[in-house]
Formats: structure tokens, C-alpha cells, sequence
């Protein structure tokens, strides 16, 4: 194996998943291999500073004081001088008592870059060395076999630690991950980055129907309505099981079934849906209220950029007009909110229950059916798609009572990921979850592994998505935990 060749590749193949996190896994272990032969290690761990990767407590080759380790790689041919910059920057002021930095570039190094580097090595305060590719493949061509079988193996290699990781992990890790989170949210809320990204979970708790009691009740009025007319009477009872056969039958695909129901219903549908939505509805709820509190702009700050709503009601509206919040519901292209207006976007359509309170309700469609989604999956530019993108790459996202499933919002986060600037590698947004738990075998060592083994499958794979997960034992608790972001902000005086 042409080992430039396939780090070169590896560097610049668009389609590699997590490639930060597979290159480092990938040097680690040849430089671990390396070391082991002059007598000295690799130390590995949580980075509460997070300015380098890992640490050679022993040095390397002559070295034998500390050498802090730091890789970068970028995926295209151009090396960001500022990114090197800014890494030697944060290490100067925080190695404490590290006198020695690693910097490792994936990449070729330019020779007037690396004359400039040259330059600057003395006005640093410490000891910095450079390697770029051409240095890693001087050290991997020591040992090609153990290239080889870890460059073939390095997703399965990934996967092992993650599971290696669950097996060992604390049962308060979970929560100590939280607290770090919300305080890098207080951080963005005061920096007014935030933007929510609220899903059913946000209505349900106030009453709104739920996708399945929409889905059935629509059936129902479906046979109703086609019995009537045939002057049929049917049981409920016998409405019930008839709707249980003919989901059955879509394969209880949701989106297959509410195809059946709009060719059903025709111009009628989104009257019928607008009448189940909010039959059980109740304006106010407490994670509601929160949300609210936390869009309501304080001392020339506004803390939330934007909403982006998946749900079609109207209930975040409804709060924020209580708590006199301007804001501006967009639910079709070319609508922009006003510098002092906070935007709403409806990106799955939008039926408000007073229809008489929004202009241009027809321009609003509905994400309903199976060729809808597939639709909006297929348009780039669509404005909906647009928006999410945007947000996704420039600010912070919370996403609140979502199942974090819907394959095209996860393909957006993917691309955002992937446009992310070299010198921003962390994971910048947050989802509340609940977690798995199988209370009835809590006493089960076993269960236990296997619940904290999926709990960090679960963050290692939001993570490639770029986002950290902010775990709660039940829903009851999002509440709290919402207040718990503009606390701060609002004891400030």
C-alpha cells in the first residue's frame, strides 16, 4: 500500500465518515506503536482545556520532557495558515506547565508556510515542532503491516472504543455531560447564537394531537365521511378495527397512509386536519412557557436567533404574543422578519386555528404525504431546506421534542457538518433526549452495560451529525432545564 497515497485520499474523500476522528484514531495507534519501541507511551483522556489531542508524557525520539500532541488536516489542497495560528495561540496560553507542542498537519505544508512557521518558532515561549504528511509517512513506513490493518479496520476499530468507552462509563457520566453543555449554551444564548428547533414533543405536552391520534382520527372522519354519503351507519367500534386493517395494510408507514388520506379527503383535508390538531389543545404548558421566556429579549440582547418549527400549530405563536414578543411567522419563501421580529419558520407548513390572523395561508404547503417529503428531500433550494442549512452552519441549535429520525434533517446536519470551517471542529449543537431505559431489569449488571454501551453508540453517532446530547431521565425535566439556560442572563442587573 502507497501509504502518502492513501492518507492523501483519506484526507480529501468527501464521503469519509467522521474523518477527524478516524485520522486521529489512525495516528494515534502508529505513534503508540512508534513509542512503545523507544520505552515511552501515549496518554489519552478528556481534554478539559481541549488544546491539544493527547499527550506524550515521555517525549518522543531525543525529546524526553512532555510533548503535547495537536493534529490538523484539512480537506482541501489550501493550508489555513490562521488555523495553525490560532493553535499555537490557545496552547501558549494554556499548556501551563507543557513546554513542548506536536503539531501534526495531514496535509503537505507549503514551503513559504513552513519558512513562516520556522520563523515564529522562537516568539512562541515554548518548544514546537512541525511534521506534515511526509513526516507521518517516514514514521508509518517503519511498521506498513500495522498501517495497513489499521487504515482497512479503522471504522470497526472506532466502533470498539465507543463500546469500550459504554462499558466503562460512570452512571453520573451522563449528567456531568449535561451540566458542561448547558453552561456552552449559556455561553450562546449571552452571545445571542441560539437558535430552537422544536418538534411534536413541544405540542404534544399542551394537547396537541399527537401524529398517531391525527393519522387514526383522520381515518375515522375518512369512513364517516364516505359511509354518509352512501347512507351507511357503522359501530365505532367497527370504524376502529376497519382503521387498524387498512394501516396495517400501508405498512403502517406513516407517510404512506396520510398519501390514502389527502387522495381521500381532497380539498378538504387540510380543514379536517386543522380540526383535529387542536380539538384537545390548550394554549399554555410549562415546557411552552419556558420557550417562551427564553425568546423574550432582554437589555438589547435576544438571546434566540430563531425558531424553526417542524409542528403545524400555532402554539409557540400564541405564547409569544402573551409575553408580547414580536415576532413573524414564515411559512413560504420570500418572507424575512424585521431586525426586531423574531422568525418562526414553519418548514413542514403551517395551520394556524384562526386562519383570519395570517395572510397568504395558501402559499403554505403542507409536509404531509410520502411524494411531499420525498419532494422536499429532492429540492436543495428549497426555501425550507435553505433556511435549516443556514442556521445549521452559522449559529447554535437546540433541538427540543424531536426523535432527532427524520432522514432529512439529519442529511442537512450531515452537509452542514462537512461545510464547517477547518478551524471548527466541535460538535455546536444540542438535542435534548430522553434516555433508554429498561426499568423492570435495573438490578441487571447486564442490562445496565448494555444501557450505557447504546447511550454512548447513541452520543457517537449524533456526534458525527455535529451534536451533543443532552440526556434527561424524563421529559418533565426539559422545563427546568430550559429556564436553566437564561438563568444567568437574568439575574445580571
Amino acid at each position: 500500500m502507497d501509504i502518502k497515497e492513501a492518507l492523501t485520499n483519506f484526507v480529501t474523500n468527501s464521503n469519509q465518515r467522521n474523518p477527524y476522528v478516524s485520522i486521529e484514531k489512525l495516528i494515534t495507534i502508529m505513534l503508540r506503536d512508534y513509542l512503545y519501541k523507544q520505552g515511552k507511551t501515549i496518554v489519552l483522556g478528556e481534554r478539559p482545556t481541549e488544546i491539544f489531542d493527547f499527550l506524550m508524557p515521555n517525549g518522543i525520539d531525543e525529546n524526553t520532557e512532555p510533548v503535547a500532541v495537536e493534529i490538523k488536516m484539512f480537506r482541501t489542497p489550501f493550508v489555513n495558515p490562521r488555523v495553525i495560528y490560532d493553535v499555537i495561540g490557545r496552547f501558549s496560553l494554556y499548556r501551563e506547565d507543557i513546554n513542548t507542542l506536536l503539531l501534526i498537519i495531514v496535509n503537505e505544508i507549503p514551503d513559504r508556510l513552513r519558512k513562516t512557521l520556522e520563523n515564529r518558532k522562537e516568539s512562541t515561549g515554548f518548544q514546537l515542532i512541525i511534521w506534515d504528511i511526509n513526516d507521518l509517512v517516514r514514521i508509518f513506513s517503519l511498521n506498513e503491516k500495522l498501517f495497513e490493518e489499521t487504515f482497512n479496520s479503522i471504522n470497526t476499530l472506532l466502533i470498539q472504543d465507543t463500546i469500550n468507552n459504554g462499558i466503562r462509563r460512570k452512571s453520573r457520566t451522563y449528567i456531568e455531560k449535561r451540566e458542561r453543555y448547558l453552561e456552552q449554551l449559556k455561553q450562546c444564548y449571552e452571545k445571542d447564537d441560539l437558535v430552537l428547533f422544536l418538534g411534536a414533543g413541544i405540542s404534544s405536552d399542551a394537547g396537541i394531537s399527537t401524529w398517531d391520534n391525527l393519522i387514526t382520527g383522520l381515518f375515522i372522519a375518512l369512513i364517516d365521511k364516505q359511509l354518509v354519503s352512501n347512507k351507511i351507519v357503522i359501530s365505532d367500534k367497527e370504524k376502529e378495527q376497519i382503521v387498524k386493517k387498512i394501516i396495517e395494510q400501508n405498512g403502517n408507514s406513516p407517510l404512506l397512509q396520510t398519501r390514502f388520506l389527502r387522495n381521500g379527503f381532497e380539498e378538504d383535508f387540510e380543514e379536517e386536519v386543522r380540526k383535529l390538531l387542536y380539538q384537545n389543545a390548550s394554549d399554555k404548558s410549562k415546557i411552552l412557557e419556558e420557550i417562551g421566556q427564553l425568546c423574550v429579549p432582554k437589555r438589547g440582547k435576544v438571546g434566540v436567533q430563531a425558531v424553526v418549527n417542524y409542528n403545524f400549530d400555532d402554539l409557540i405563536e400564541k405564547n409569544l404574543k402573551r409575553l408580547r414578543v414580536k415576532y413573524k411567522s414564515i411559512y413560504t419563501e420570500g418572507v424575512i422578519p424585521d431586525t426586531d421580529e423574531l422568525g418562526i419558520y414553519h418548514v413542514h407548513g403551517f395551520l394556524p386555528r384562526m386562519k383570519k390572523e395570517y395572510s397568504n395561508l395558501t402559499k403554505s404547503h403542507l409536509i404531509f404525504s410520502e411524494e411531499e417529503y420525498h419532494k422536499l428531500m429532492i429540492e436543495p433550494y428549497n426555501w425550507a431546506n435553505f433556511c435549516q442549512l443556514d442556521f445549521m452552519i452559522n449559529n447554535t441549535c437546540l433541538f427540543i421534542g424531536l426523535s432527532m429520525t427524520d432522514p432529512n434533517m439529519r442529511r442537512l446536519l450531515e452537509i452542514a457538518v462537512n461545510m464547517r470551517p477547518e478551524n471548527d471542529m466541535r460538535c455546536r449543537h444540542y438535542a435534548i433526549m430522553r434516555r433508554f431505559q429498561m426499568e423492570q431489569l435495573q438490578t441487571s449488571a447486564p442490562v445496565r452495560s448494555f444501557e450505557s454501551v447504546n447511550e454512548e453508540l447513541q452520543e457517537s453517532f449524533f456526534n458525527e451529525l455535529g451534536i451533543n446530547v443532552i440526556w434527561v431521565d424524563d421529559y418533565d425535566e426539559i422545563p427546568d432545564i430550559l429556564k436553566r439556560i437564561k438563568i444567568n442572563f437574568d439575574s445580571v442587573e
